[in-house]
């Protein structure tokens, strides 16, 4: 993806309102969930509550799909897919809701092992140790800090 003043590819401007469409729509998706009735994990609002934190990416989210419909419109200093770019960006998306979908079955640790080095080859590692340590470093960390650290748990799937 490239930065462009007014020189577009055909059909941009659609594809880059759809894609903003879509993450708004999974930014408002989990609003909903975090401010649920009854709120399923804690008042969103308190800082301590385990609702907290995803409550601030799900508006992060939403913010960020404002945006980039924004960007999609303005006429100087948007963003163009460079020919190519657009199926790499579209398998990523897939494989993030397809971890979405497989979260409650295979488990967090099962799901995060194997999408790291998906993304990662998706967008052009080939070295097989680096993926081998995306594998296992990311998720460790991340999964240490908010279980072990913040005490916020991720939900056990059925295989793991």
């Amino acid at each position: 993806m490239s930065i462009c003043t007014g020189l577009r590819l055909p059909g941009s401007r659609l594809i880059e309102t759809i894609l903003a469409f879509a993450v708004i729509a999974v930014g408002v998706v989990f609003l909903r969930i975090v401010h649920g009735t009854p709120p399923p994990f804690g008042d969103p609002r308190d800082i301590g509550s385990a609702a907290f934190f995803p409550g601030l990416i799900a508006l992060l989210v939403t913010g960020l799909g404002v945006v980039l419909l924004l960007s999609a419109w303005r006429p100087a200093f948007s963003v163009a897919f460079e020919s190519g770019h657009t199926a790499r960006a579209l398998v990523a998306y897939v494989l993030m809701v397809a971890m979405v979908v497989s979260l409650r079955f295979l488990g967090i640790w099962l799901v995060t092992m194997m999408a790291v080095p998906l993304l990662a080859l998706c967008f052009g590692e080939r070295r097989w140790y680096v993926l081998l340590a995306l594998a296992v470093v990311p998720p460790a960390l991340v999964i240490h800090l908010f279980e072990g650290v913040m005490g916020v748990y991720f939900p056990r799937g059925v295989v793991l």
